[in-house]
């Protein structure tokens, strides 16, 4: 057929070789003939149209425009044009400066470890000095404006404040891992929402049906808050349910929202050694206490609304009277290391559990004084970034382990050893935060994100896995943190880009 096929070509060429005044030869003429076949051919299979198609299905959906990076902030002012990046070698700036070299911006700025800045002028300036709010934040906006700011403080007065100081919860938890896989959760894009500028580190649903609210906090120190069934339209001054504040001045090491007499308030810490609440009837960030001297890596309050639990990056708990705003006693030395949580069991308010290095430990709360020794000790093979008690009051204890597992305790029953372990990479590397896998509210279930960009759900006995949650369109990042809603199917995932997912029958 080849032979067949060039000796068609050869007598195309003999045949227009002669009388042709179109400057080609006889070769490119054969060619072009060559061409003008296939190209039929082409159109008659319809390859074409068939392999746009191929193409258009290859290519992902666009993120969600919804929360902090939609279009009603991006069109506020066009970025300013960014001069072409030069190297620090083309500009043979030594590599061996006086603290290191950091990271290098694209107008070629140098940033130096200690945090000052070497400019391509060759002027160097000082690392700033951190700052962070102090006294009461008011509730205004990063990307909103006075309207939207009014309108939802307003909002939060009416469906929110109205239960601050009820001792009664919002409603029983009865959002259970079963009814969830029955009703198939699915996340679609109107459930995805930059929430905050940086990754989250913290988030948690509001417990009140009267308003489907999620608040997270991200490394730098701003508050989110997204109403997700918020309804939008194209007016310039209606925001599309995110709104987001600067409350701290660094990482947001808690988030959570109060229960009992602590009902419809926003507690947040920080290490930058601020504790704050978020009062709907006052409609700002209060500032419960300040410690200059401390870094609070960890935090949780007793529904009483009387006492916080407050931990800090070297192992010291802090016991706040959250009425007066001051620490009760001394700080006690409890662990070597950072505590990473703090978790005071809801069935018994009498014990709590801490997460540090290689140990949880379970401490008597009416025990607390110097030297104080805990009553249980969970050893662990590496370290423990989690350590969460079962809602539903039952004892249980769930940690989450660097050594690639979870694991569930009954330390009442014995400390030696784990009731289930449960394997699980938990290998997140440097950029993306630990895991830390939850409780369902139902205690029925243990979630937790995965390096596949998955929610993994698993049976708190046996370690089975029971169902997993994926959408390559609308989550393309590893949710390293999770929470669940109290009464609702409803399981929030936070990505280190600072978007929150919401996955929801």
């Amino acid at each position: 057929m080849k032979t067949e096929a060039v000796t068609r070509d050869d007598d195309d060429a003999r045949a227009n070789d002669d009388g042709s005044n179109d400057g080609l030869t006889a070769f490119e003429r054969a060619r072009e003939a060559h061409i003008a076949r296939n190209k039929a051919r082409m159109e008659a299979l319809n390859i074409n149209a068939l392999s746009a198609g191929v193409g258009a299905a290859s290519r992902g959906s666009a993120a969600s425009s919804r929360g902090i990076t939609g279009k009603r902030n991006r069109d506020k002012a066009s970025a300013p044009s960014v001069p072409t990046r030069r190297s620090s070698r083309a500009r043979k700036i030594a590599p061996e400066l006086a603290s290191g070299v950091d990271r290098e911006r694209r107008d070629g700025t140098v940033v130096l470890a200690n945090g000052a800045t070497y400019h391509p002028s060759g002027e160097l300036t000082a690392a700033p000095t951190r700052t962070r709010p102090s006294g009461e934040v008011a509730m205004r906006s990063e990307n909103g404006s006075e309207k939207t700011d009014a309108a939802f403080i307003e909002e939060l007065k009416t469906k929110m404040g109205a239960h601050v100081g009820e001792t009664k919860e919002a409603k029983e938890a009865t959002a259970s891992v079963r009814e969830m896989i029955k009703n198939k959760l699915t996340l679609r894009d109107v459930d995805v929402a930059k929430c905050v500028p940086k990754g989250v580190t913290h988030l948690d649903f509001s417990p009140d049906e009267s308003m489907l609210l999620v608040a997270s906090g991200d490394k730098e120190g701003h508050i989110g808050l997204w109403r997700v069934d918020k309804t939008t339209s194209e007016e310039e001054d209606e925001d599309d349910g995110v709104l987001y504040y600067k409350a701290h001045g660094s990482y947001i090491s808690h988030c959570k929202w109060g229960r009992g007499a602590l009902r419809g308030k926003l507690f947040t810490c920080a290490y930058d050694g601020a504790v704050r609440v978020l009062d709907p009837q006052t409609g700002s960030f209060q500032e419960t206490v300040y410690s200059e001297e401390d870094e609070f890596s960890a935090c949780d309050q007793f529904a009483d609304g009387n006492t916080a639990l407050v931990c800090d990056n070297v192992g010291n708990l802090h016991q706040l009277d959250l009425r007066v705003g001051k620490f009760t006693s001394p700080s006690l030395s409890i662990h070597e290391k950072k505590i990473n949580t703090v978790h005071i069991d809801p069935g018994n308010e009498h014990r709590f559990a801490t997460s540090t290095n290689q140990l949880v430990s379970v401490w008597d709360a009416r025990k607390l004084k110097k030297n104080a020794k805990s009553t249980h000790d969970l050893v662990h093979r590496k370290s423990s970034q989690a350590a969460y008690w079962c809602p539903d009051g039952s004892g249980a204890l769930l940690t989450t382990c660097y050594d690639d597992a979870l694991r569930v305790w009954h330390p009442d029953r014995s400390a030696a050893a784990p009731t289930a372990t449960i394997k699980h990479n938990n290998q997140t590397g440097r950029w993306v935060l630990p895991f830390r896998a939850v409780w369902s509210a139902a205690g029925d279930g243990v979630l937790c994100g995965s390096m596949t960009r998955q929610v993994e759900i698993f049976n708190p006995a046996t370690g089975a896995s029971l169902a997993r949650y994926a959408s390559p369109d609308h989550m393309t990042a590893i949710a390293s943190r999770l929470a669940c809603h109290r009464s609702l199917n409803y399981v929030a995932a936070g990505t280190a880009s600072g978007r929150v997912h919401v996955y929801r029958a």
